[in-house]
């Protein structure tokens, strides 16, 4: 590889960076909401792009953690219903 070459067409790229977020700050309170939000959607395609797909195995693991969490609260919220009235807390008493 030609270190030159690399280095001067980084500093071209990064000069280029550099140039296109001055507009983007110039003319942030500029932009239609039809462009701001065709840019947060291209944003958004271009994380999912980047972010790697989840095997089976962790789709499984994410959705086993999950269930556990929606029944710990599924619990408590039994247990404050059953529990937290007799308790004689904040539960305001109706007449």
């Amino acid at each position: 590889m030609d270190k030159p070459l690399y280095r001067w067409a980084y500093e071209q790229y990064r000069r280029w960076n550099e140039a296109e977020e001055r507009e983007r700050v110039r003319s942030a309170g500029k932009i239609s909401p039809q462009k701001a939000w065709r840019r947060y959607v291209e944003l958004v395609e271009f994380c999912w792009k980047l972010c790697p797909q989840q095997s089976e195995t962790q789709r499984r693991e994410k959705l086993a953690a999950l269930e556990r969490y929606y029944e710990r609260v599924r619990r408590m919220e039994a247990w404050r219903k059953s529990c937290g009235k007799r308790a004689g807390g904040s539960t305001p008493h109706a007449d």
